[in-house]
């Protein structure tokens, strides 16, 4: 018979770091919370679903204390893992930022520009072992990008797009325009050649791959006229660079027989062939079957089917001593941010490149070839191999579709700013490529709008286009903050800088308040060629607005150059220049010469002047206006050249007169 239980010994408690009790468990680590994103007073709780809620935790680490700390084994698990794959970070007071979220890997990342992009993913090697209640497991990616499981991966994300009936974007009617030349790659037994399509093509010929890739600063195997019949007859694997041999190959594995390399099945020293064909652009990327980004390679030489560094393995033992399976691998910040509504960001020398960004905007579905993994994207979904699962997120195909979807003119405008935005930011081989090279995106545009084409500005949106401001962005000083040395494109155009520009976004209560200020009186633009958005010789718009003189001074502030306005009666308003600006004398009449101010070119001396510009108010929102600031320019008698942009009240410039402004 068991004892009453008055009678019963009171049963031992337990040590205080393993026991039931929460005020006798030992306190997490005051660094790393023992990698636990609950119970911490920074840890955010939210319901995934009606019955299952999530815990997430952002910490901010020191290095040196992180690295000081060795009674932590959790603090261990991250020391490991910054050791596998950032080379150089101890010693240092660097910032660590690690993203915690239950029942999911941890994420760890540099808290520094230079390294945003690069994750250490750390994760339970076995989802019926992990280490511990929170850490979950990670989705498995294969060693090589040229490996069967990635490319049946790269067939499910093709076949799932051509199939689903959500995707409707992805099937609008193709455009008739073909290009002219392709690349005969699909019989192994067959020669590799450039063919011309002819007039009817055939349906087989209508399926073809196109390929986006950097040129690089080596040799590139180009068609020219002295070799385009060679080309045409046969083209030797080996004799073929590393990147097009493993174009080929994919091509070959998803069943294809043809595809479109720009450098090939474009005749590269005939300007009416080059001019022709590139002006297609648009229709050879939306008409692709797919566009092959070769993300990572930074020329024709380097392979984008390659080996990818293996996942290392963690040593971690729990207060028992028994031993887990834990990995960490490196992983890029290339997810689409769905708060942000921003789609995938991919990263390598590809996404630098400004010709490659109508390449992706244009093409119905992409596969990039990144360091670490391949993403699928194409006009309604986005997936990649550490995330397989295909969602509706924003896609960079998308942005032109979903613009024009939304019925409201303002959408396909704010599309087009955000497009230049962002193209502004990349860089040119050739720069007098500056419009070309967007020209394909611009003609999409202009098929919507029917508007005309003002060198990248867009006359039905012209009091908006007018005012992009040059941003000073992160690498701003690498920036070249000069005028250009050759004429590019008039002075009111983005495309006459090499700058990165941005433009003031309006919440929904501005849109209402906004107002023109200017009417459109004339407007004139001289092609140089074949391409109707392509490259300018010569243009100017003429505008009604109300302007006035200030005296535009400038000062020193903190190494980098400040231009300011005088009005009188008025504070001084600070402007937002285009580049370096300089004194200038322009001819007046008999004989005379008058000071203005123009934007400086490199290796002028750069001195502080207070000269006469003019202001043009162009828009106002409610209060509060926007407008350009003006000299007369030295190239034009009586015309006016831009310098930058201003910002005031209203009441900041009452005297402004209304007054003919012809701007070049």
């Amino acid at each position: 018979m068991p004892l009453p239980k008055s009678l019963r010994q009171p049963a031992k408690r337990k040590n205080s770091s393993s026991g039931s009790n929460p005020q006798l468990r030992r306190k997490p680590c005051r660094i790393c919370h023992n990698l636990d994103p609950r119970g911490h007073s920074s840890s955010v709780y939210q319901m995934e679903s009606s019955k299952k809620a999530s815990t997430s935790l952002t910490l901010v680490l020191d290095g040196l204390s992180l690295q000081k700390n060795h009674s932590c084994r959790f603090c261990g698990v991250l020391t490991q893992a910054l050791d596998a794959f950032f080379e150089g970070w101890r010693g240092k007071r660097g910032r660590f930022t690690v993203d915690l979220t239950e029942k999911r890997s941890i994420k760890v990342r540099i808290d520094d520009g230079a390294s945003k992009s690069e994750i250490v993913e750390i994760y339970a090697g076995s989802a019926s072992r992990s280490p511990w209640p929170t850490l979950g497991t990670a989705h498995p990616i294969p060693s090589n990008s040229g490996s069967d499981e990635s490319f049946d991966f790269a067939r499910r994300c093709i076949q799932d797009c051509l199939t689903n009936t959500k995707h409707t974007s992805c099937r609008t009617s193709l455009s008739s325009i073909t290009p002219k030349r392709l690349l005969d790659v699909g019989r192994v037994t067959a020669p590799i050649r450039i063919i011309e399509m002819g007039t009817h093509p055939t349906p087989e010929e209508l399926k073809y791959i196109t390929l986006s890739h950097c040129w690089g600063t080596g040799p590139v195997l180009t068609a020219t006229k002295e070799n385009y019949y060679s080309l045409a007859r046969n083209i030797p694997f080996e004799k073929l660079p590393s990147l097009f041999q493993d174009a080929i190959i994919i091509t070959r594995q998803l069943g294809l027989r043809y595809i479109w390399i720009d450098s090939l099945c474009i005749i590269q020293d005939s300007i009416r062939d080059w001019e022709t064909e590139s002006a297609k652009m648009s229709a050879i990327y939306e008409n692709s079957y797919i566009t092959i980004s070769a993300t990572t390679s930074g020329d024709s030489q380097t392979h984008c089917l390659s080996d990818r560094r293996k996942p290392v393995k963690i040593d971690y033992r729990n207060t028992t001593g028994k031993e887990f399976a834990l990995r960490a691998r490196k992983i890029l910040n290339h997810h689409p941010d769905a708060k942000e509504g921003t789609p995938a960001r991919p990263t390598g020398p590809l996404t630098t490149r400004a010709w490659a960004l109508q390449e992706h905007v244009l093409s119905t579905r992409i596969l990039h070839y990144t360091e670490t993994e391949l993403l699928f994207e194409c006009k309604t979904s986005y997936c990649c191999e550490c995330q397989p699962s295909r969602k509706a997120y924003s896609t960079t195909p998308a942005l032109i579709p979903k613009a024009l979807g939304n019925g409201k003119k303002y959408g396909i405008c704010d599309a087009w700013q955000h497009i230049v935005s962002q193209y502004s930011k990349r860089e040119l081989t050739v720069p007098m490529d500056k419009l070309p090279a967007i020209s394909g995106i611009a003609s999409r545009i202009q098929e919507a709008t029917k508007s005309d084409y003002l060198a990248g500005l867009w006359r039905e949106n012209l009091t908006s286009d007018l005012l992009w401001s040059a941003n000073p962005s992160s690498n701003a000083r690498l920036e070249p903050s000069w005028a250009l040395d050759a004429y590019r494109a008039p002075t009111f155009s983005w495309a006459s800088l090499d700058r990165t520009i941005t433009y003031y976004e309006p919440d929904d209560h501005e849109r209402t308040l906004f107002k023109p200020n200017i009417e459109i009186l004339e407007t004139e633009m001289s092609l140089t060629g074949l391409n109707s958005l392509g490259t300018v010789s010569d243009g100017w718009i003429r505008l009604r607005g109300p302007a006035l003189y200030a005296l535009l001074t400038s000062s020193e502030k903190d190494g980098r150059p400040e231009y300011s306005l005088l009005i009188k009666g008025t504070s001084a308003i600070q402007i937002s220049h285009d580049c370096l600006l300089i004194e200038d004398e322009v001819p007046a009449r008999l004989g005379e010469v008058e000071k203005t101010v123009r934007r400086a070119r490199a290796g002028e001396e750069i001195k502080e002047f207070k000269t006469r510009v003019l202001c043009l108010r162009v828009a106002s929102y409610g209060d509060w206006l926007s407008g350009l600031v003006l000299g007369l320019s030295s190239r034009v008698t009586g015309a006016y050249e831009r310098l930058g942009t201003f910002a005031a009240g209203i009441g900041e410039t009452s005297r402004a007169g209304s007054r003919e402004v012809k701007l070049v």
